[in-house]
């Protein structure tokens, strides 16, 4: 067994194994501003439909009030109709 060759083959061997995680490593180095970027965008972006939802649901709050509004108000409102078509025909 030689043994000087051995080590040699290993020795270029975790060489090259080195060598593939430096490209690696560089290659995540690139894609982590990237990676940043895209998660500041994603957040503002959510922020923004956020916001846009909770003037919907505000405005939806204000609907719901004047229906009920609406609805507590509506036999008086249907009532006086009603009498003003009546006076109306009599008349």
């Amino acid at each position: 067994m030689d043994f000087e060759s051995e080590i040699n083959d290993l020795k270029r061997r975790v060489g090259d194994l080195e060598g593939a995680l430096n490209v690696i490593a560089g290659k995540l180095g690139s894609v982590h501003p990237e990676i940043v970027a895209l998660s500041t965008a994603t957040a503002n972006r959510f922020d923004r439909v956020e916001e846009a939802t909770g003037r919907i649901s505000g405005q939806l709050e204000v609907v719901s009030n004047q229906v009920w509004s609406l609805r507590d108000d509506f036999p008086e409102l249907l009532g006086s109709a009603i009498k003003a078509a009546l006076r109306s025909t009599l008349d």
